[in-house]
């Protein structure tokens, strides 16, 4: 639980490549998952308006999610709970999210899933992908799902998980949203008062899943 207590290099990433295509998710239904300290969830809460920010993790992260968004405050249409990754049927899992609250009460779709640095724990690989081969298969097939994640090792792959899920995925250059590492990394830099480590960022790469065609 005290990983989702940190700021990690990926969320940095993912919520740079957030604000630059802010425009995006204007009045959108967006899910975060994995939340943590919530960067990327509040960097589209400020710079584009959705019309739901939906913001989970496991149930022992949900008090340092609500002090986050409380802190910046935030509050108008934000859902903040915990979600259990592949799992059905439950308070917890994403058939009840989408059923009780995104569709019940507000009418809505899942626009957008983001997550950061999520895929660390190889064993929760296939549950992440099972909860969003969910969405786009059987809620919303125009779903995207944007995630960054740091290469801790080269063996690892999630292929043959989004092949067996039907779903695609494409690799996004940080060129692309004009991802300035300086920032992060050099010390005279005062536009970020956040310094990491430049090989970590080199290794965070950002990936688009949406079902495959």
């Amino acid at each position: 639980a005290a990983y989702g207590c940190y700021v990690w290099p990926s969320a940095l990433v993912l919520s740079e490549f957030l604000f630059y295509n802010r425009t995006s998710f204007i009045n959108k239904t967006v899910l975060e998952v994995g939340a943590g300290t919530c960067l990327p969830s509040l960097t589209i809460i400020k710079s584009s308006k959705p019309s739901h920010m939906v913001v989970t993790d496991i149930e022992s992260i949900v008090p340092t999610m609500q002090q986050c968004l409380e802190l910046n405050q935030v509050s108008d249409s934000v859902w903040i709970g915990a979600l259990e990754w592949g799992q059905f049927g439950t308070p917890n899992s994403i058939d009840y999210l989408i059923q009780h609250t995104i569709q019940a009460e507000w009418n809505s779709s899942i626009d957008y899933i983001i997550g950061s640095d999520t895929f660390y724990d190889p064993k929760e690989f296939e549950n992440l992908l099972v909860l969003v081969s969910y969405v786009i298969h059987h809620h919303n097939p125009h779903c995207i799902f944007y995630t960054t994640y740091q290469e801790r090792s080269s063996k690892r792959s999630i292929q043959y998980i989004l092949d067996k899920w039907n779903l695609q995925c494409r690799l996004i250059s940080k060129d692309a949203f004009e991802f300035d590492e300086l920032k992060y990394t050099c010390e005279q830099d005062t536009e970020s008062e956040i310094k990491v480590n430049a090989g970590i960022l080199s290794s965070v790469f950002l990936l688009e899943i949406s079902k495959a065609k």
